[in-house]
């Protein structure tokens, strides 16, 4: 088959290649097909031979792009080939295409991104041609809204502390959560909350940095059969990259230090690009071998 511009009847097929490459919330992944009628932007698809969709690419014309020296300048905003048909040249072909298209709209160049921890977009995007001019740290922030109460800012150089969750900050750690490509890797804390009422093994605690509520952990604390494992752990969106985590880790270990048999913590992670696998790595921990439920467990030993 070959490529060709998306069409208002494959709206259901392109929907569910739009949710596999972004994730995110329904209203994100459900625009609308003349939105990309070409003008500004274009969706282009890849046709199976039994008519659903099984790859797409979207691009735009930009004012301008990192790397780019010249205006306008094209844009690769959206690219994805379905895993079975992977590795047959369809996703150059896609590439290709949405490059005719900002040639003829007068570009001469083209830019794109990608997330660092992509290795396989960024290899992709390489194979075609694509050099790699800087990594960034993309940050926003809401003006039509005001910060929940208690969700005030911390200052610089604040303490971190571990406190327990009661009537008074229930409400506010269970409003703290991860970015939307992070939600796949962290329940939220409602249901962990919900987790640690149900049973007596659980040891929850809401991180602080100064009086401010910026995360939650909780262990599986069973000193019976000491063996103790890192349940939950989440920094909120808007307080990463800012050494809570590291900090409030440290502190997680030597709460097991001091339980009997403590000298081992294990966790699990998702192994997915973005990720937590790096942040627990850097800390000093190390695969098992053991997969649980698709999470594969690491551990650290606490008394070296």
């Amino acid at each position: 088959m070959a490529v060709r511009p998306l069409r208002s009847g494959d709206v259901g097929d392109w929907w569910e290649l739009r949710r596999a490459l972004y994730g995110g919330p329904e209203t994100e992944i459900r625009d609308a097909p003349e939105e990309y009628a070409g003008d500004e932007q274009i969706a282009l698809v890849w046709e199976r031979p039994d008519e659903t969709l099984g790859g797409f690419v979207e691009a735009s014309i930009r004012r301008y792009a990192d790397g780019c020296t010249t205006s306008p300048v094209g844009f690769l905003e959206g690219w994805y080939v379905a895993p079975d048909l992977r590795r047959r040249g369809i996703g150059r072909a896609l590439a290709a295409a949405a490059e005719d298209w900002v040639r003829a709209k007068g570009c001469t160049e083209m830019g794109s991104d990608a997330d660092p921890d992509n290795e396989t977009g960024r290899r992709a995007h390489a194979a075609l041609g694509y050099r790699e001019v800087e990594l960034a740290v993309h940050l926003a922030k809401r003006l039509d809204e005001e910060p929940p109460p208690g969700d005030t800012e911390p200052g610089v150089g604040v303490a971190v502390t571990l406190r327990e969750i009661d009537e008074d900050n229930v409400r506010a750690v269970v409003r703290l959560g991860v970015g939307p490509h992070q939600q796949a890797f962290v329940a939220p804390n409602a249901v962990s909350l919900a987790q640690a009422y149900a049973t007596t093994k659980a040891w929850p605690r809401a991180i602080y940095a100064g009086d401010v509520p910026v995360g939650f952990t909780m262990l599986s604390d069973d000193d019976e059969q000491p063996r103790y494992y890192l349940w939950r752990f989440m920094i909120d969106r808007r307080h990463q990259g800012r050494g809570y985590g590291r900090a409030a880790m440290d502190l997680v270990e030597e709460y097991v230090r001091t339980r009997p048999g403590g000298d081992r913590l294990y966790l699990s992670y998702v192994p997915a690009p973005g990720g937590p696998e790096h942040f627990y790595r850097s800390l000093g921990y190390e695969d098992t071998g053991r997969v649980h439920g698709g999470e594969r467990e690491m551990v650290k030993r606490l008394d070296r």
